[in-house]
């Protein structure tokens, strides 16, 4: 499986962004008001990215114990539920990058605006916060179920 690509990653928090100030423009522009993040969003975000990194705790200890010699020898990980938390990061670090993109747009509008309201902008900065700690959860989860290479190729 290909690993995470920071190009993609990076495209998709663009082409959000770009979408988010447009949206914001546009709203703003027909008497409609700038759209603002819930404080359950970086809540719901946060509990996401914690969940994930409890998932790879399994992963992490097994990984550990191979490259540690030691009296105690873990059961192997189900190899489905490491391939299941890496597609969760990926999925994870994808929406991450949307949500944080649309939060830099509609952020991006509102410090452009003549006025500046502060609870609203606290907001989305707290959300824009949360997806990048998911994002960086993901990439650190993709790391931990990364496999060792071979150390012996009989390519």
């Amino acid at each position: 499986m290909k690993p995470i690509s920071p190009l993609i990653i990076a495209l998709w928090a663009i082409a959000s962004a770009v979408i988010g100030f447009g949206y914001s423009q546009w709203a703003v522009n027909n008497g409609l008001e700038v759209p603002i993040s819930t404080p359950t969003l970086g809540i719901s975000i946060s509990v996401i990215a914690i969940v994930l990194l409890v998932m790879v705790v399994p992963i992490w200890k097994y990984k550990r114990t191979l490259t540690k010699p030691s009296a105690i020898k873990l059961i192997p990980v189900n190899p489905f539920y490491a391939v299941r938390v890496l597609l969760l990061a990926k999925a994870a670090a994808i929406t991450s990058a949307i949500f944080l993109g649309w939060h830099v747009g509609v952020l991006v509008k509102q410090f452009t605006a003549p006025v500046l309201v502060a609870d609203a902008t606290t907001l989305n900065i707290s959300a824009a916060a949360t997806s990048v700690f998911l994002l960086v959860a993901a990439f650190v989860v993709e790391q931990i179920c990364k496999l060792p290479s071979d150390k012996n190729k009989d390519v």
